[in-house]
């Protein structure tokens, strides 16, 4: 029993000096070196830019990166990363490394692709008075604004568009161009500023051709008036007509009036009057969602609303003319009233107004 005590107490006595000469003798304690994130913020725009990592470490740190659009530098606990202009619209992405010591860190880096600012909208209609509006446009490089007319104002702060439209005094409808570009990318949006009486409802003339291009000077007189405030025409002239209101459709942004096609201007048992528009190559557009397309534009020279018919909705098709034909039953011709090729239309004041006048 003396001998096992002897050597359990010679056992603890050891293990007491060893600890007691760890700590007192040398001053050292075995740890594992870290080094600890305090703050990171490495997600760039595509204009590129410094952001800072912040972190605590027992020994100096240094940091590289393993791009050479990005670079590190350190000061004290502050790594700052710098990264160039990322001009591609894809992301990209990088690494940061940090040593202290022994130990080693990791830590991505974010760079967006490009996001190209556009305008909001292809055209947009401003008030007679004047107006300011705003749209935000997430964007990362820079979007330089062009306007075509002194009237327009535009700025951009930040991700916010800002237009002001001046009042217009000039007695007329005008139309200006908002221009962008941004990285390359360009953009344009209309601005149009009319009043619905003084210059889209009125007397219009349909002025042409008869029968076809050469043909002799033809027009046919109409009114473009608000109808139980509905846009309609009619033929105030034509008996026949007098009480046929054609709804119309109007695209309140771009000013554009949509006149639709194989309209019944007069029904009497089995005999009609019906109106259509056809192509360049004769094909009549037997559809009401088929028909013509006129956008109004202030004409500076004659002072008067002029514009071309168009078929922009009628897909692959060239807009060839108007025609009236009185027919019957089963679709049979009895003659043509009017044919009016390569159609223009002509404001020439308000309604129930005519050229002699």
């Amino acid at each position: 029993m003396m001998i096992r005590h002897y050597i359990y107490a010679t056992a603890m006595l050891l293990a007491l000096v060893a600890c007691s000469g760890d700590d007192e003798l040398t001053g050292y304690v075995p740890h594992s070196e870290t080094i600890s994130i305090v703050k990171n913020d490495l997600l760039f725009s595509a204009q590129g830019g410094s952001a800072t990592v912040e972190i605590q470490a027992d020994e100096t740190a240094t940091a590289q990166t393993d791009a050479t659009w990005a670079s590190a530098s350190v000061s004290g606990k502050v790594i700052t990363v710098t990264t160039e202009a990322n001009t591609h619209y894809e992301g990209r992405t990088a690494m940061l490394l940090i040593h202290a010591g022994k130990a080693t860190r990791q830590l991505p880096i974010q760079q967006r692709g490009v996001i190209v600012g556009t305008l909001p909208v292809e055209s947009r209609r401003a008030a007679m008075e004047g107006e300011h509006f705003t749209y935000t446009i997430a964007h990362d490089m820079p979007m330089v604004l062009t306007a075509s007319e002194e009237w327009i104002h535009a700025t951009m702060e930040g991700d916010v568009l800002s237009i002001d439209i001046d009042a217009n005094e000039s007695g007329h409808m005008r139309r200006g161009m908002l221009m962008s570009e941004c990285n390359q990318q360009k953009d344009t949006m209309a601005i149009v500023q009319y009043d619905m009486q003084n210059d889209v409802v009125g007397s219009y003339y349909m002025i042409g051709y008869n029968g076809g291009i050469g043909g002799a000077p033809v027009a046919t007189h109409f009114d473009v008036v608000l109808h139980n405030d509905e846009l309609c025409w009619n033929w105030p002239g034509q008996d026949l007509w007098r009480d046929r209101w054609v709804p119309l459709r109007f695209d309140a942004s771009t000013c554009t009036i949509f006149f639709p096609s194989a309209i019944r201007l007069y029904e009497s048992g089995s005999s009609y009057d019906i109106a259509y528009f056809y192509d360049t190559n004769g094909i009549i557009a037997t559809s009401n969602a088929i028909g013509a397309d006129a956008r109004l534009d202030y004409d500076e020279r004659s002072h008067e609303l002029t514009t071309l018919l168009t078929a922009s909705n009628w897909p692959g098709h060239e807009l060839g003319g108007f025609i009236i034909r009185s027919s019957r039953a089963g679709g049979i011709v009895v003659s043509t009233l009017l044919q009016i090729a390569q159609p223009r239309l002509m404001r020439v004041g308000p309604p129930g107004t005519t050229l002699n006048e």
